[in-house]
């Protein structure tokens, strides 16, 4: 967070997006380390009252807002790779908030039920249970058809096209490097840009990994602390370890951005100067000798 605030390089709208998702990470976090540990530590009540099932809904709002940032920061960075030159107009300060404050509106129309008082008293929410250490929603008809549907396959769905906005990414870099002299395209270009990327397969193949885990890790072991480790703990351990991946992926595509719009203005400089050149005409030799002579 401090360097999304502090470095000039993150001053824009890819690193103000970041900023609102790795809020949503922090958010997250906060509600393991501040309500889980003491719940499982003092094995209290609370956790399944309404006090808990509220704090448990803050969790899965985060938890949505970090979802729709990474579709929107996909998206950005599709724009910034396709469209280098009009991603400035395309990104603007108001189309920037509006994509973040849309991530937090969807978010809290997700998790909307679990505060309503009638969805409420019919059961409908999630809780933390202390001698499961797991974040469990309740066995109610509403509850199970947001974990299912909302939830589950609403999450996969849009890590579906996050995955689709990567693999253009990837076309389209590699389309580059083929266009390009081998003189251009460095060594070191190619493996930032590989890093670059796979850095953002990791992102998404972490949350799908963490989507799958949360709701069958159940179906897949038996043992407790197992259970946990894959559900509880691998949850909160991909918000911590996003946000990182999220520091290294801004730098790469504020670089990359940087470099195609000076390589197409460098390119559109020098055919506006070629065209200039084939416009005027070119004296040969005699002319110049009989203009010398006259």
């Amino acid at each position: 967070m401090f360097l999304l605030i502090r470095l000039p390089e993150l001053r824009n709208a890819f690193g103000y997006m970041c900023t609102s998702h790795i809020i949503a990470n922090f958010g997250v976090i906060f509600c393991f380390l501040f309500w889980g540990i003491p719940m499982t530590l003092t094995k209290s009540e609370l956790s399944q009252g309404n006090i808990g099932k509220a704090v448990a809904g803050i969790g899965i709002l985060f938890w949505e807002v970090s979802v729709y940032s990474h579709v929107f920061v996909a998206f950005n960075r599709f724009c910034a790779i396709y469209m280098p030159i009009r991603y400035m107009t395309i990104f603007g300060n108001r189309t920037t908030m509006i994509f973040i404050i849309l991530s937090w509106i969807l978010a809290v129309a997700h998790v909307t039920p679990f505060f309503f008082e009638r969805c409420h008293c019919d059961g409908c929410g999630i809780h933390y249970t202390t001698d499961t250490y797991l974040w469990l929603y309740d066995d109610t008809p509403c509850s199970q058809w947001i974990a299912k549907w909302m939830d589950f396959y609403g999450s996969c769905f849009w890590m579906f096209i996050i995955a689709i906005f990567d693999i253009l990414n990837v076309i389209k870099i590699v389309r580059i490097w083929r266009s390009l002299s081998t003189v251009t395209v460095t060594g070191q270009r190619k493996r930032r840009e590989t890093i670059f990327f796979a850095q953002a397969f990791c992102q998404n193949i972490l949350f799908a990994v963490a989507n799958c885990c949360f709701h069958s890790a159940v179906y897949w072991v038996s043992d407790t602390i197992g259970i946990y480790l894959l559900t509880t703990f691998f949850w909160g351990s991909i918000h911590a370890l996003d946000g990182y991946l999220l520091i290294l992926i801004a730098f790469n595509v504020g670089m990359h951005r940087r470099k195609i719009v000076s390589n197409l203005n460098s390119l559109f400089s020098h055919e506006a100067k070629h065209s200039i050149t084939k416009g005027v005409p070119q004296r040969t030799h005699s002319q110049l000798t009989v203009r010398t002579s006259e």
